[in-house]
């Protein structure tokens, strides 16, 4: 794994890109005085805490750019750590401010200033949780823009169609696995052998042996032994039902609409390509407006340049509330 910070000799040092940064363990530890007799040890731990998040960060992200065949994984590695250490920073100064009477001495001990600082200092340590599981949430987007092979399918995904017919006769044939399992003459006997039953059923249908032990090994709540298909042949018919909406969606293209508002003209955009349904306004909109955006599900994009939201039924809906929400502040 590719490692970005290292500690050596009690100190930090970090090197990514165009940034770099060294800390001792020396030059933090007075900030858990009033918390441990230890400070030493409780500074050397947060080094080493710290750089454990940025390495294994770095190592996710490069696994995900090889995957992706991406060119150069550096630029996301050095923005995360940039920010990562200076929201370490802040918790360690927030954690500075705190203290315990087992250290500091009971008596006149600030009991409620001492909450409210916990409270802050907590709430900085879950921003380094945050931050973490959204920089990993963004660099997954880039590396697979339309989806990686363990996501959902996105209606945005151009290749969504294909995507979702070839997941629906997967499960056909898996169906079909099933049911010449099922069909296997000693299957449903309690007295036959498993791994005889396992072997049979792995010949006739091609499953894996782990997957053809799931109809033949009992577990505690099972009373038969069998293939259930009842979960696929709903999933197929939800994939359908999807199929039939995106196919009607792309039938009927990129629709664009002007309204007139106390705002200017504003665009209600149905994108067909990226499956969203769009409000283009001709600046930023007010406070009341965005408001009502939100409310409705609409977010900004400014990669886009619009408030959007998916496109379906309620969707459109959300886009008639919004506008009645305009008209009506406008009438006031």
């Amino acid at each position: 794994m590719i490692k970005i910070p290292i500690v050596e000799n009690r100190s930090l040092a970090i090197v990514t890109g165009t940034f770099a940064a060294n800390i001792a363990t020396k030059d933090i530890e007075h900030q858990f005085d009033a918390l441990t007799h230890f400070s030493d040890r409780r500074a050397n731990a947060e080094l080493d805490e710290l750089a454990d998040r940025v390495n294994e960060f770095a190592g996710y992200v490069v696994e995900l750019w090889e995957k992706a065949s991406a060119l150069n994984p550096e630029p996301e590695i050095e923005a995360f750590t940039r920010r990562h250490v200076e929201l370490t920073r802040r918790y360690w100064a927030a954690e500075g401010r705190c203290m315990n009477w087992f250290i500091t001495g009971p008596a006149r001990f600030p009991v409620a200033r001492n909450e409210k600082r916990m409270k802050i200092s907590d709430a900085r340590r879950a921003d380094l949780t945050a931050h973490s599981a959204a920089a990993r949430k963004a660099v997954k987007r880039k590396a697979f823009p339309q989806r990686a092979d363990d996501e959902p399918i996105r209606s945005g995904d151009p290749s969504a169609l294909q995507r979702i017919m070839a997941k629906i006769e997967d499960l056909a044939l898996s169906i079909d696995k099933m049911k010449a399992a099922n069909s296997i003459p000693a299957h449903g006997k309690d007295g036959a052998d498993d791994a005889a039953m396992i072997a049979a059923i792995v010949a006739r249908t091609g499953l894996s042996a782990e997957l053809a032990a799931r109809g033949v090994v009992l577990a505690d709540w099972q009373w038969k032994r069998g293939f259930g298909t009842a979960g696929n042949r709903a999933e197929i018919r939800r994939l359908q039902g999807r199929l039939k909406s995106l196919t009607r969606m792309h039938e009927r293209g990129t629709q664009c609409l002007e309204v007139e508002t106390q705002a200017g003209a504003v665009e209600i955009k149905e994108n067909a390509d990226m499956a969203g349904i769009q409000m283009i306004f001709p600046g930023k909109p007010d406070e009341a407006t965005r408001r009502a955006l939100k409310a409705n599900g609409f977010r900004w994009s400014p990669s886009q340049g619009a408030w959007q939201r998916h496109l379906n039924e309620a969707g459109r809906w959300a886009a008639e509330r919004v506008m009645k929400a305009i008209s009506a502040e406008g009438a006031a």
